[in-house]
C-alpha cells in the first residue's frame, strides 16, 4: 500500500512540472511593468530629506510634513514618502546616497543639484521665486512688549528711558535684521497714535478674523527715525523680558507660544505683539526642490508632491505647527489666535526674504546689519541696502 502511494505521488509530481513551465513561461519575468499597470505610473519610495533649520512655533514642522505625506500617498496608491531629518552637512557631503527632494532654508544647497520645477507655484507676492526650488512655509518676527511697563512701542526707543532686549545672532535666526526692519519706519512729532491694543493683536489695526481683508498700513511720514536706546546691546533677551527687565524684544512664532505657555501658568509679564517698520524681513523659510535624475517617472512624482504642499489642503494646515502659509490660502488659525495676528502682519508688509540657493546672503546682511543701533544713518536706509542685497 505504501509503494502504491508513493507511485501516485510521483504520478501527480510528473504531471505537475510540466504544467509549472507552462505557467512560468506565461507570467512577465519582471513584476515592475504589472505594479505600474495598477498603479498607473511608477512606484516605490521617494527619500525626502528635511533640514529644517530652525523652529517653526511648534519647534518642529514635522508633524505637518507627515500630514501632508499622508495624504500625497492616498492619491498615489503605491507610492510612498520617506522623510528623514537631516543636518545642513548632509546636503554638501559626499559619497552619500542623494535623495529625491530636498526641503532646506535659504542658503543651504546647491541649485546644480535641482531639477527644474516645471510649474509655476502659486505663491503669493512678494515671496522669492526660482525655477529649481519654491518656498512652502514661513515664519516671522514681531516686537512683543510689557503692557505693564509701555502702552505700545514708542516711535523711537532713545529717552524714553525704557531698555529693549534682543537675542544674539544665531544660525538659525539674523535677530539684527528683524530688529533693523522692525526700527525702519520714520515718524512725525506731532504723530500720535497711542493704542491699547488687547494681547496678542497688533496695533496697525490688522484684523485676526480677515487679514486678506486689512488695509495695508501707509508708512509714518516725517523727519524722525527710530533709535534704540544708547548702550543697545543684542545679548540674553529672553530672561529679561520675562523677569521685567525689558520693556519689548524681538520674537518669532516660537517665542509666541513659549509666552503663551508661561501666561496659561500664571507667570510671565503681561504681553502684547506689535507690529512697526516699513517692511517685515525673515529668514525663516522653508524651501524644496526635487534633485536632478534619470527617471523621469520617479521626477514627476517628486514635482506633484511639491505641488501638494503647495496645495490649499496642506497650506491651511500649518497652523498646526505655528508656521504661515506662503500661498494666498489661509493658514488656518482660528479667530483670537496670536499667530493669525503675526500672519496678518506677513500679508500686509513688505517682505525681506533671501532666496533659496543664495549661499552668501547672510555674511552679506550680517554685515550690512551689524551694530546698526551704533551707525549715524538712519534705520530705514540700513534697510534699503539690506533689501537691494537680498534681492540682488
Amino acid at each position: 500500500m505504501r509503494k502504491l502511494r508513493t507511485l501516485l505521488c510521483l504520478l501527480i509530481l510528473a504531471l505537475t512540472i510540466p504544467a509549472a513551465i507552462h505557467l512560468k513561461g506565461a507570467l512577465p519575468p519582471d513584476t515592475q511593468p504589472m505594479i505600474e499597470k495598477k498603479y498607473g505610473g511608477w512606484s516605490g519610495v521617494l527619500r525626502l530629506w528635511v533640514c529644517e533649520g530652525w523652529p517653526v512655533g511648534a519647534g518642529s514642522a514635522a508633524g505637518w510634513i507627515n500630514r501632508c505625506v499622508a495624504s500625497f500617498e492616498k492619491r498615489h496608491p503605491g507610492v510612498y514618502v520617506q522623510p528623514e531629518a537631516v543636518d545642513a552637512g548632509a546636503l554638501s557631503a559626499q559619497g552619500l546616497l542623494p535623495p529625491d527632494l530636498v526641503l532646506f532654508p535659504p542658503g543651504a544647497a546647491d541649485t546644480a543639484l535641482f531639477a527644474p520645477l516645471a510649474f509655476d507655484p502659486p505663491l503669493r507676492e512678494g515671496l522669492p521665486r526660482d525655477p529649481r526650488a519654491a518656498p512652502v512655509l514661513l515664519g516671522g518676527y514681531l516686537w512683543a512688549y510689557n503692557a505693564g511697563m509701555i502702552d505700545r512701542i514708542p516711535d523711537s526707543w532713545r529717552d524714553t528711558g525704557l531698555s529693549v532686549a534682543a537675542p544674539d545672532d544665531d544660525p538659525a535666526h539674523l535677530w539684527s535684521a528683524a530688529l533693523l526692519a522692525l526700527c525702519s519706519s520714520k515718524y512725525s512729532a506731532a504723530d500720535d497714535r497711542a493704542t491699547d491694543a488687547p494681547q496678542g493683536e497688533i496695533e496697525l489695526g490688522l484684523s485676526r478674523d480677515r487679514p486678506e481683508e486689512t488695509p495695508v498700513p501707509a508708512p509714518s511720514e516725517g523727519a524722525l527715525s527710530c533709535r534704540l536706546p544708547e548702550g543697545f546691546a543684542p545679548g540674553e533677551a529672553w530672561h529679561a523680558f520675562i523677569n521685567g527687565a525689558a520693556a519689548a524684544m524681538p520674537v518669532t512664532a516660537r517665542e509666541v507660544r513659549r509666552l503663551e505657555a508661561l501666561s496659561d501658568q500664571g507667570v510671565g509679564p503681561d504681553w502684547r505683539l506689535a507690529a512697526a517698520g516699513d517692511a517685515a524681513f525673515t529668514d525663516q523659510v522653508l524651501y524644496i526642490g526635487a534633485i536632478n535624475q534619470e527617471n523621469a517617472d520617479r521626477l514627476t512624482l517628486c514635482r506633484a508632491f511639491i505641488a501638494h504642499l503647495l496645495s490649499d489642503e496642506c497650506q491651511a494646515e500649518l497652523h498646526r505647527v505655528g508656521a504661515f502659509a506662503v500661498t494666498g490660502a489661509d493658514s488656518g488659525y482660528p479667530a483670537g489666535d496670536n499667530l493669525r495676528a503675526m500672519e496678518a502682519l506677513l500679508r500686509q508688509k513688505p517682505l525681506l526674504i533671501p532666496a533659496p540657493f543664495d549661499a552668501g546672503w547672510r555674511q552679506d546682511a550680517a554685515g550690512i546689519v551689524r551694530d546698526f543701533w551704533r551707525d549715524d544713518r538712519e534705520p530705514a536706509a540700513i534697510l534699503g541696502l539690506l533689501a537691494r542685497r537680498i534681492g540682488q
